[in-house]
């Protein structure tokens, strides 16, 4: 029993290090962050095998998930034939460029993908999320919901720190960022994936305001209204206004980024918010339909007020040149399908299609599912619908009827925000950022771990109740004194 928790406490503190570690120097995006998260996430899988029985909470679909997304870059690195290769998709110009310029002469085998430098860096810069995924989904909930508070104060240090750069200038801070020039981009090199990483967690803060209010109960309903209000003085009362803090403050960050596409998920996220909390606000004993009321009040509120910023503040560098990346990336990963050009390949095989108006490097196709089917071809197509399946299956396994515990409500906020971060990757390439791909993954981990709370706290009350009823009743038991001298009981 020791052994298992101590296996918890260092699973939890090889956790919090990538997830502290690893927004702070550039998202990951830099070789030595990006090594530095790749040996803590070796880390984390010396610790799962040291406690193998700890796989067995991941169900069959996450183990065939997570085999399939390494399998795909290990079977690019496979080395075949020459005449074989040249016969794969899109192969036929590289053999007679290869030719022209003497290269691989005399070699007989050649790997699939046509990068396999980058192809083996994908397969290292895939372990850190892969992990963080299978060891959050085996940690328990209390273990998660600390990390989660790990995550919010990353969104704290963002926020302020990105509010400082936009009031105070960039370049008058420590850190340096000449890509987000009168942009809040904190220690992000592009706004867009700060937008990323702060869409995907100010979800769960509204999260946990709901769960601390939707949770109090009040008494009766004949209870006055400033009993009500009062509970903003109680403990959960300040629990609650952190927050809602927490949540204001990411929203806030999240306009001065300018990010066009990160506002406007701010906007659907908190719709979404409303449509799956604001009901449990308005239950008999919490706040009734005033709170339904007022919370359909203030996000609509906050919606109209955000419309005119997504116009005229927000600003997108790439609006113009992003369609032709598009057609021409469409085009590409047409002529290497079914194989792909190999994982990791596109930043040196999208030059060969990208059109004289495009006159700037392209590293990536600015739509992430894009750039996997152009990568890894049908492969790597079943493996986003697979994964798409695998999340719409989650949440109905997470909505049930009756009061929902706090964890049930964190998994419905994160599975807010995993959503957020796979529409934003239809325009962007947030996925391919190491901190992004942890953060979603372990927010992913939040929303498909196994909850029997509520089932288990109902059958504990159950088993008490009926232990109850069992008991027999307390019967006063008169006391027999015995008689003197040894006289017989009829003789006395």
């Amino acid at each position: 029993m020791q052994t298992s928790l101590s296996a918890y406490r260092q699973g939890i503190f090889w956790l919090l290090l990538v997830l502290l570690f690893a927004p702070l120097f550039r998202a990951g995006n830099l070789p030595l962050p990006l090594l530095l998260l790749e040996l803590l996430s070796l880390g984390i899988l010396v610790l799962m095998l040291m406690r193998p029985s700890g796989l067995l909470q991941l169900g069959t679909a996450h183990l065939v998930m997570l085999g399939g997304i390494l399998l795909l870059p290990v079977l690019m690195l496979v080395p075949v034939p020459v005449g074989l290769w040249q016969q794969l998709p899109g192969r036929e110009a590289f053999a007679e460029i290869y030719q022209a310029i003497g290269m691989g002469g005399g070699q007989d085998w050649r790997t699939v993908t046509l990068a396999p430098n980058q192809t083996e860096a994908a397969l290292w810069a895939l372990l850190p999320p892969l992990l963080v995924f299978a060891a959050t989904i085996n940690q328990p909930r209390k273990n998660i919901l600390k990390l989660i508070y790990v995550a919010l104060g990353m969104v704290v240090f963002q926020s302020v720190l990105s509010l400082m750069q936009y009031g105070g200038g960039i370049n008058s801070l420590y850190i340096s960022n000449e890509f987000g020039i009168k942009a809040a981009a904190g220690t992000y090199l592009n706004r867009d994936h700060l937008a990323g990483l702060l869409e995907m967690l100010f979800p769960v803060a509204l999260a946990l305001l709901a769960a601390t209010v939707g949770q109090h109960r009040f008494g009766s309903a004949q209870d006055p209204w400033r009993k009500r209000l009062g509970f903003l003085a109680t403990a959960r009362g300040h629990q609650a206004s952190i927050y809602a803090a927490i949540g204001i403050l990411a929203i806030l960050c999240l306009v001065f980024t300018r990010s066009r596409v990160g506002i406007a998920l701010a906007m659907l996220g908190l719709l979404l918010v409303l449509l799956v909390f604001a009901r449990r606000l308005g239950g008999g004993n919490v706040y009734g339909t005033y709170g339904t009321a007022i919370a359909v009040i203030v996000v609509l509120t906050v919606e109209i007020g955000l419309a005119p910023v997504l116009d005229r503040f927000s600003m997108d560098p790439m609006e113009d040149s992003r369609w032709s990346i598009y057609a021409t990336s469409v085009r590409g990963a047409m002529e290497y399908f079914p194989v792909g050009a190999g994982i990791g390949a596109y930043p040196e095989v999208y030059p060969h299609f990208q059109p004289a108006s495009i006159d700037a490097f392209v590293n990536h196709a600015h739509n992430d599912y894009l750039e996997w089917i152009f990568d890894g071809g049908a492969l790597a197509f079943i493996l986003i619908l697979a994964g798409l399946s695998m999340y719409a299956i989650g949440w109905r396994r997470l909505w049930i009827k009756g009061r929902w515990r706090t964890f049930r409500y964190v998994q419905a906020g994160a599975g807010i925000g995993v959503f957020l971060l796979i529409l934003h990757s239809f325009v962007d390439f947030n996925l391919h950022k190491p901190a992004n791909a942890i953060y979603f993954a372990f927010l992913l981990a939040v929303f498909l771990k196994e909850n029997t709370e509520e089932a288990e706290l109902e059958e504990r009350s159950g088993r008490k109740t009926r232990t109850r009823r069992l008991q027999a009743p307390a019967v006063t038991v008169p006391a027999i004194l015995r008689p003197r001298n040894d006289l017989s009981l009829d003789d006395w």
